[in-house]
């Protein structure tokens, strides 16, 4: 038995417009390289999450487990559709009403595992980088991408401080004053997604590593605490 890493990580950000949540970045990282997909390069939102899953289904991630922070809850709710979409051999394991491990077969030979990191660490991911001393999870003005007349390619001023959440005066014109009238939205947002991915990646690393260490037990191999 040994301790596994052939986990990915990987993050959705969403905006919501006329009261419906849509996804518009996707994140992956692999412990190595961080791929991203952008809704204005893509015909619609189906095409950009379908792209996101068909990235994962290669050889070299056969048997990973993909992590995403409240996949059972949230993800799953735009991911699934297209997974079931790419595949006739979909096998959801399903406990309480939640998903805690979705497997998808692929060429008929591979398999890639779709599961949600907070049924093995339950608290926030912003409160897990700072338990785990990993990357901070950045800053995004999340209220700004969801006035339905701002354009996802964006390049202007820095949001409104009042379209940020959880952050200081301070911490916004610190932030501000990396710009100059060219803040790009779509930039920021893949900045804030992969690191999202990153930071979610380390804490795994660190959780794998403390687990196996103290109990010989490899966390790819429970979808759950």
């Amino acid at each position: 038995m040994h301790n596994s890493n052939k986990f990915l990580t990987m993050d959705l950000e969403t905006r919501t417009i006329e009261g419906k949540m849509i996804a518009y970045c996707v994140s992956i990282f692999d412990g190595h390289n961080s791929k991203s997909f952008y809704l204005s390069n893509y015909l619609n939102v189906k095409d950009i999450l379908k792209d996101s899953v068909k990235y994962l289904m290669k050889r070299k991630y056969n048997n990973h487990k993909v992590y995403l922070h409240n996949f059972s809850n949230f993800d799953a709710i735009f991911l699934l559709g297209v997974i079931t979409s790419l595949s006739d051999s979909i096998r959801p394991i399903i406990k309480d009403g939640q998903i805690i491990n979705l497997q998808l077969k692929f060429a008929n030979k591979y398999n890639i595992y779709f599961r949600d990191s907070l049924l093995l660490l339950p608290s926030s991911l912003r409160k897990l980088t700072s338990q785990f001393n990993v990357e901070n999870k950045g800053i995004f003005p999340y209220k700004f991408v969801n006035n339905e007349n701002i354009n996802l390619d964006y390049i202007g001023e820095v949001p409104n401080y009042k379209l940020f959440d959880d952050i200081s005066l301070e911490q916004y014109l610190d932030y501000k004053n990396q710009y100059d009238h060219n803040w790009n939205l779509k930039e920021e947002t893949i900045k804030y997604c992969e690191l999202d991915c990153r930071s979610l990646y380390q804490i795994l690393d660190k959780f794998s590593d403390s687990i196996y260490s103290m109990f010989r037990l490899d966390i790819t191999k429970y979808p759950t605490l």
